[in-house]
């Protein structure tokens, strides 16, 4: 029985993406007949002479069913469920002065089918400093110039030393130094290889994958796929749980430069490791939480992890730990978001709920649901306690969309997230929308007199910005929302992130009257009416062109009421026609400028951007000094103009997102 599962999940057509394991494989298949078994711990090791060690080692049938496959050298390089679906796959090399073992790529399957990659030692990032200035630089030594960076970057010096060795700090002479830093990369791989289409969508830190001695910080977390993070642990555990076969290895640290802790990641490593505290300390979590002492914590591997299980038949990608099933992913919807076991712990999103009864588990979708037995090889344990209640709701997300959403598709869902260029390359405007908004949220906080006067905004437009419509909605107050959306999948997802952060604030009653409208169908009614306050964001296409530029303005400044307030996202010029069409400019802010930006910087340090967007708040004039002109005169008003543009907001045109590929 065994073997048939072994050569099923090595014969499988398309499993390898790199040759040399294809090359492994066959040889496992050739000389399975006569490796010998032992049994483990639970396991169970086919190996090659009496006695099973690191080297020996060809396959290790975990007590889940779970199947680990190792070359000549007793390098993982594939993972299987029990029925031999895929999780991993590992490409590992040899230096050719050293001889030394290094991985040279990776790629884990997400629960959504996709797969994720990760390229080691990607990139190595330089730049020069002088301390010629400084008084005493002839005798700076390189631990003090560690330790005045751990200053400047407000991170403990430890990780300063731990990340920039001696060939990292390279002396150039008369004060001067080469400063090298190397990071590993994660790729979105639509085509399963790095033969085919990658897209970059986060940086790591630099990670000794041929003996593991840290938690890598992943950069660009907002970047991530969904189910990211479990495929990615599960194959760093996978990894320690080999090497710490051949010897013992030092528990593992969180570290970066700087950490990026919270609860969602906490509650990942979790999963997979055991948190240690420095000194018996009892607040594991408190310690974590504080980028000063993340990396005190130290982390062992779970004897029993999360284990992944995929059904084709059904479709589904359930997660089982301790014979609890956690979490189940079905591949065929368009909605990405998992189902979550509430009686175990887990937080659900959107009403998407998993119930396990003694032979059966039943998937909710609000008021939808679908049974499926179980499966032999999945173990789960049978629930006979009561579930936990699920919580009612005023209305779903559907709401949002008048119960009617669009059609989306699934793979494009998936990549509904901000991406970021790996080098030189300009940043597209879904992924500075993000950026931008921090601005604009820092406006509503900073500028004088703005709480009292959101107290009386009433009515909201948001139009072209798709990717953070979620974020301009404000669930503590109700207000009448309405969205202008031109790309489903953003629209959607949205729409849950929204739903699911004011449910879980208890404040759902505040968005009673948000409504998102698709723009084709509903542009010339959207603009015939009026608003408090709008977001608007006018695409870089446009930028060039003064005429479209200007009419969107008018369109703009038509639908807005005297006194409202609006965040306009564009060209630096526009600013120039803001006093014409009766705007007073409270802030302009080039993007390039801002302390958000400059942060991605520090992570992407590559990055280019368009210099001439600008985020700006601006308040239309009261009613007594408002601005008018005739139609005519709307393509090239006078500077001392006094009349209101009539503009006819249908001939605005349609905006769409541009430079934004999500296809698979």
């Amino acid at each position: 029985m065994l073997e048939k599962k072994i050569q099923l999940a090595l014969s499988r057509p398309g499993s390898f993406s790199f040759n040399d394991n294809e090359i492994s494989a066959e040889s496992i298949l050739n000389s399975l007949a006569s490796l010998h078994s032992t049994k483990q711990n639970g396991a169970t090791i086919f190996h090659d002479g009496d006695v099973p060690n690191i080297a020996n080692t060809r396959i290790k049938i975990y007590k889940t069913g779970h199947m680990a496959f190792y070359n000549d050298d007793g390098r993982r390089f594939w993972g299987t469920d029990p029925g031999g679906h895929p999780l991993h796959e590992a490409k590992w090399s040899k230096d050719p002065v050293t001889g030394e073992a290094y991985l040279e790529l990776a790629r884990m399957q997400l629960d959504s089918l996709q797969w994720i990659g990760i390229k080691p030692q990607s990139r190595t990032f330089e730049s020069q400093i002088d301390i010629k200035g400084q008084s005493g630089w002839e005798d700076m030594s390189l631990d003090f110039l560690r330790e005045k960076a751990a200053e400047v970057w407000r991170v403990p010096v430890s990780e300063v030393n731990y990340f920039y060795k001696e060939d990292s700090l390279v002396p150039l002479g008369d004060g001067k130094y080469k400063v090298k830093l190397t990071k590993d990369s994660l790729y979105a791989l639509p085509d399963g290889s790095f033969d085919g289409r990658k897209i970059f969508f986060s940086f790591l830190s630099k990670v000794n994958w041929a003996r593991l001695d840290i938690i890598p910080v992943v950069e660009l977390f907002q970047s991530t796929l969904p189910g990211s993070g479990g495929a990615v642990f599960e194959f760093i555990w996978g990894i320690y749980e080999d090497q710490s076969r051949e010897k013992p290895l030092d528990t593992l640290r969180y570290r970066g430069l700087p950490t990026y802790p919270s609860n969602a990641a906490y509650n990942i490593f979790a999963s997979f490791f055991i948190p240690k505290a420095p000194g018996g300390e009892k607040d594991i979590l408190r310690i974590f939480m504080d980028t000063n002492r993340s990396h005190e914590v130290t982390w062992s591997p779970q004897p029993n992890p999360p284990w992944r299980y995929f059904n084709h038949e059904s479709k589904l990608c359930l997660t089982i730990q301790g014979g609890h099933l956690y979490k189940v992913t079905r591949y065929d919807e368009t909605n990405p978001i998992p189902y979550i076991n509430r009686s175990i712990g887990g937080k659900p999103s959107c009403q998407r709920e998993i119930q396990v009864g003694v032979n059966f588990f039943t998937l909710i979708d609000d008021q939808e649901r679908k049974e499926f037995s179980f499966h032999p090889d999945w173990k789960i344990l049978p629930q006979t306690d009561l579930p936990a209640k699920i919580p009612e709701y005023a209305f779903n997300w559907k709401w949002f969309f008048n119960g009617f959403p669009p059609q989306t598709d699934n793979v494009k869902s998936i990549y509904t997230v901000p991406l970021y260029p790996e080098g030189n390359a300009e940043i597209d405007e879904p992924a500075l929308q993000p950026l931008a908004l921090d601005q604009i949220i820092y406006y509503m906080e900073m500028a004088p007199g703005m709480p009292a006067k959101l107290e009386k905004v009433e009515r909201v437009l948001v139009h072209t910005f798709d990717m953070s419509i979620a974020g301009c909605v404000d669930c503590t107050h109700e207000r009448e929302y309405t969205v202008l959306f031109s790309d489903p999948e953003l629209a959607q997802k949205n729409a849950y992130q929204l739903w699911d952060y004011a449910a879980k604030r208890k404040e759902l009653e505040n968005l009673k009257k948000v409504s998102f409208l698709p723009e084709k169908e509903h542009l010339e009614e959207v603009y015939n009416d009026k608003y408090g306050m709008i977001f608007k964001w006018i695409p870089m296409f446009y930028f060039q062109d003064r005429g479209v530029c200007e009419q969107i303005l008018a369109s703009s400044v038509r639908a807005l009421l005297p006194d409202g307030i609006l965040f306009l996202v564009g060209p630096r010029a526009i600013k120039g026609l803001f006093d014409h069409y009766g705007l007073d400019c409270l802030y302009g802010d080039q993007i390039m400028n801002m302390p958000f930006y400059r942060q991605h910087l520090k992570l992407c340090p590559e990055n280019l951007i368009n210099q001439d967007i600008t985020v700006f708040l601006a308040e239309k004039h009261n009613s007594s000094g408002t601005k008018k002109e005739s139609e005519a005169e709307v393509s090239t008003p006078s500077s001392d103009s006094k009349t209101e543009p009539q503009v006819n907001p249908a001939s605005e045109p349609i905006i769409p997102l541009r430079n934004f590929d999500r296809e698979n």
